[in-house]
């Protein structure tokens, strides 16, 4: 009795198979799943393409564009530390939650969820904060480096957390 790779169940017998491009000796039941060694292919399949041109689909895919922007790439995301930001905007300028909550014509449990990260505000609600209180509760995605390592004193690396032996 062997194991199955894919799904651990034990077989008689197991199959070599093609899964995303992973050999694998799976049971009956998930040789489903791949292509017999034999008829994958990493190049894919050939193709027709205009009069009689036969092409592979990876050169069809070479000649179609590249990944154009995401409209999701430049988006501002909501800072970390947005619940402390309308905290001390708010004690700046003197005013309770329950008096901002009536400016803003919110609910003051609504800012207190804010205050305490337990509520993030919407795209509305963030402008709304940002003109009262003239803070920035947004981001651009390009200014979190320093968390993946930019060399500076607060973010980390790798390489902060190895160990080398001698």
């Amino acid at each position: 009795m062997q194991m199955c790779e894919l799904c651990g169940k034990l077989a008689d017998k197991l199959y070599k198979v093609m899964i995303e491009g992973s050999e694998m000796y799976v049971c009956k039941e998930c040789a489903k799943f791949g292509k017999s060694p034999k008829t994958y292919s990493r190049l894919g399949k050939k193709t027709i393409i205009g009069k009689g041109a036969i092409t592979t689909n990876k050169q069809v895919k070479k000649s179609i564009k590249r990944r154009r922007r995401d409209i999701f790439d430049n988006l501002p995301m909501l800072r970390e530390d947005y619940g402390d930001v309308i905290r001390e905007a708010r004690e700046k300028r003197g005013l309770t939650i329950e008096e901002l909550a009536k400016k803003l014509k919110m609910r003051a449990s609504t800012l207190q969820k804010f205050e305490r990260y337990e509520l993030e505000p919407n795209e509305r609600e963030i402008k709304i904060l940002e003109k009262e209180l003239k803070i920035s509760l947004t981001e651009s995605v390009g200014e979190e480096s320093s968390y993946y390592g930019s060399g500076d004193e607060d973010g980390f690396t790798l390489g902060d957390f190895i160990k080398i032996k001698k």
